[in-house]
């Protein structure tokens, strides 16, 4: 190829990492995303506040959202920064924006040559769900907003400059509530409903700072079983029929021969707990929430390999990893940390942790296998051994298995020892159940918490977290023994 490869870049609205089937769950039907994974990589980044606004923001600006300006709904993206757009428009690419925006401003006015259907600015109707009517130059077109879209990228691959590189931005409103897209796809799921997540709860164990938003009032509470499978019976019918329609773009482009000349991606702004730990939204931490699907696909990008265990990486360091596989200038204002050597199997991380925080209510910060939670309002924490334990349900801080007494088990029952004994014995002379041994002591989990704070609060003091001060004093004293 004699000139830039060209970009199509799909991002959806919700769409936790693990709802790809070939990538480790069989009870989803997404043909099109398994063959786009099988020719590319995959990873699963972190956003930084896992709402849609700052998730989307964070992927333009390659800065986190502590540093860009967009934080939450409605904070606009600090104007002197080069967003993705602009940096291709600057490098000689013709750029078009399809679907969502929701950030401030219009996407014409960055760096775009061509919008449609953009949300919320050419909404003819009010949002109540999935079915959109948009002005369309002088005339109204209405639609499943999965359908319009995907159908206005067909259009515009067809018709796409072949003596020019381009770039198409294609934002889907999937799988975001309300729920619903056509048949057959609606009713896909009912006679095989998907099971339960492994870490459903039914409710939340505690108040993490926001039970209340609008996402978590999705489910009653308790979260009822059957009410949960339901819901993600839904979730997955919405992922299968935007699944069909990103396959039908992929084909236009298979079509018209450009498949070898065209980097694909495929990612969300964010994921969703539906159901996982008691939630229903993305506002929250847990792996399910904070993380995304982001699969690289096209020429001189390797085929079916994974790097979303071992590489740690954030929806801000795309912008620099993009530039460096396009052979492009990384935007001076991008702080991201390019991946592009894991891509190529070069190396495995480029980060040894990774932090994130939503609102003022939760911090994490995890390195290659631990990871800390912290809720300021409650100076609560928790810490998850990921390897063990990657559904996040054995918290190694629950004061249970912090104390040493806790961590004793009677010894299985047996007909010739029945529980109890007839004769107990003090708890410190029984043998522990090795299934129940914690897998480190209590040393051992402070230690690892302290380290993981110490990386957290470098991160808040670089990222100028507003809680940076209270956080660094409260554990200060905390270890001194200043806290009760």
């Amino acid at each position: 190829m004699s000139r830039q490869p060209n970009l199509l870049l799909f991002i959806m609205d919700d769409q936790t990492p693990n709802t790809i089937r070939t990538l480790g769950n069989p009870h989803i039907h997404t043909p099109h995303l398994d063959a786009l994974a099988e020719r590319g990589v995959f990873f699963r980044p972190y956003t930084t506040v896992p709402v849609c606004t700052p998730g989307r923001a964070e992927l333009l600006t390659g800065r986190t959202a502590l540093r860009n300006g967009c934080d939450w709904f409605g904070r606009p993206i600090d104007g002197s920064l080069t967003l993705l757009p602009q940096a291709m428009n600057a490098a000689g690419y013709h750029c078009c924006h399809i679907g969502k925006w929701h950030n401030d401003g219009h996407p014409r006015d960055r760096g775009y040559h061509e919008t449609h259907f953009v949300f919320p600015g050419d909404l003819a109707t009010p949002y109540t769900g999935h079915t959109f009517t948009y002005h369309d130059g002088d005339e109204l077109v209405t639609g499943h907003s999965t359908e319009l879209i995907c159908g206005r990228a067909m259009e515009f691959v067809e018709r796409a400059p072949a003596d020019q590189p381009w770039f198409c931005y294609v934002a889907l409103h999937s799988p975001h509530d309300p729920r619903v897209c056509p048949e057959p796809f609606m009713s896909m799921y009912d006679r095989m409903l998907p099971p339960l997540p492994a870490n459903y709860m039914p409710e939340h164990p505690f108040d993490n700072g926001d039970m209340m938003i609008r996402d978590e009032r999705l489910a009653g509470f308790p979260r009822r079983q059957q009410e949960i499978v339901r819901h993600r019976a839904d979730y997955y019918a919405m992922i299968s029929h935007h699944d069909h329609w990103i396959g039908r773009v992929l084909a236009t482009l298979q079509q018209r021969g450009m498949t070898d000349d065209t980097v694909v991606v495929f990612t969300s702004d964010h994921g969703l707990a539906c159901g996982c730990h008691g939630l229903m939204g993305k506002e929250n931490l847990y792996e399910h929430s904070a993380r995304v699907p982001l699969i690289l696909a096209g020429p001189g990008i390797p085929q079916g390999e994974r790097h979303d265990d071992e590489c740690l990486c954030g929806h801000y360091d795309f912008l620099p990893t993009l530039m460096n596989l396009l052979g492009l200038p990384v935007p001076a204002t991008a702080e991201g940390i390019s991946y592009h050597d894991v891509v190529l199997g070069q190396q495995d991380t480029m980060r040894e942790t990774i932090c994130a925080a939503y609102r003022q209510c939760m911090r994490l910060a995890r390195d290659c296998r631990y990871k800390l939670l912290y809720y300021p309002h409650l100076d609560r924490t928790q810490l998850f051994d990921l390897v063990t334990d990657p559904d996040e349900t054995n918290d190694l801080l629950a004061s249970w298995r912090r104390d040493a007494e806790g961590r004793c088990c009677p010894p299985p029952a047996t007909p010739d020892a029945p529980y109890p004994p007839a004769d107990p014995k003090p708890c410190s002379s029984i043998p522990s159940n090795p299934l129940y041994t914690p897998p480190i002591s209590r040393a051992e989990a402070d230690a690892i918490v302290r380290r993981l704070r110490q990386a957290l609060l470098q991160w808040q003091q670089e990222n100028q977290d507003p809680i940076y001060e209270w956080c660094k004093k409260r554990w200060a004293d905390a270890d001194e023994g200043r806290l009760e």
